[in-house]
């Protein structure tokens, strides 16, 4: 397969059956928020053409990355979400990793001060690597931030957000989406946050919720939470036959 796993690193230009792992990587991150997902879904996430995808699959599954969740349907391993999260980056010493972080929590505190950002960071949460005292040469710094309006009210949000957007377009940026003009508030500061910095993994909380706490992690800010357990099901109550009253026409 060609993949690294001293310190959740891949080869970049190493394969997975004959799929690039770069491409599998990409496609994993998209179906890991999925339970299950089926071919299709695959091929999408992968960018394959309909119909090439059982081919994939059957490369994830020799490889251990996915498994069968019930008849048609799949869902990701814990090699596989370990490979989800992987870096293809080059390795760095401890010390670059450790000024990156130092660098990276100064910028969640001119976030916080400055007014100019309309979001503040909630939580943040360090995972992986990072978190291996014996590991001397990291892929990055993985981190999960939580970002929240500044404003409470929410229609003032709105505008505020929508002002914002007016502004950045005026200045020649493009959005891609509605989306993306929706949320200009949360993505302009986890941009900064992310400061164009090659050691930093910067990861949406809200979206990566589940796979952050089911890995060790540590809280640097906000209040520790845990994955709700799932309720265990019960064995169905066997209910008696009644008999019918005499004279039941049914």
């Amino acid at each position: 397969m060609g993949l690294c796993w001293n310190g959740m690193h891949i080869d970049a230009k190493g394969n997975v059956g004959k799929y690039p792992a770069l491409v599998v990587r990409t496609a994993l991150r998209h179906l890991r928020q999925r339970l299950p997902w089926r071919v299709p879904d695959l091929e999408v996430a992968a960018g394959l053409a309909a119909g090439s995808g059982p081919s994939l699959a059957k490369a994830l599954r020799s490889e251990g990355l996915i498994a069968a969740a019930g008849r048609g349907t799949w869902a990701l391993t814990q090699a596989g979400i370990t490979f989800s999260a992987a870096s293809a980056a080059r390795p760095v010493t401890r010390a670059t990793a450790e000024r990156a972080l130092t660098l990276f929590l100064e910028r969640v505190g001119q976030v916080g001060q400055d007014p100019y950002f309309l979001a503040k960071v909630t939580r943040l949460v360090l995972f992986g690597s990072m978190l291996k005292p014996e590991v001397q040469r990291l892929s990055d710094v993985d981190l999960a931030v939580e970002l929240r309006p500044k404003e409470v009210d929410w229609e003032r949000v709105q505008v505020l957000n929508r002002q914002r957007a007016e502004e950045l377009a005026s200045r020649g940026h493009q959005f891609r989406s509605f989306l993306e003009v929706e949320y200009c508030w949360h993505r302009e500061t986890f941009r900064f946050l992310k400061g164009r910095s090659r050691v930093i993994a910067l990861a949406d909380y809200a979206v990566e919720k589940s796979f952050v706490l089911a890995v060790p992690h540590q809280v640097l800010i906000g209040e520790p939470e845990q994955i709700a357990a799932e309720p265990v099901p019960t064995a169905p109550q066997k209910v008696g036959r009644k008999r019918r009253p005499p004279g039941c026409p049914f």
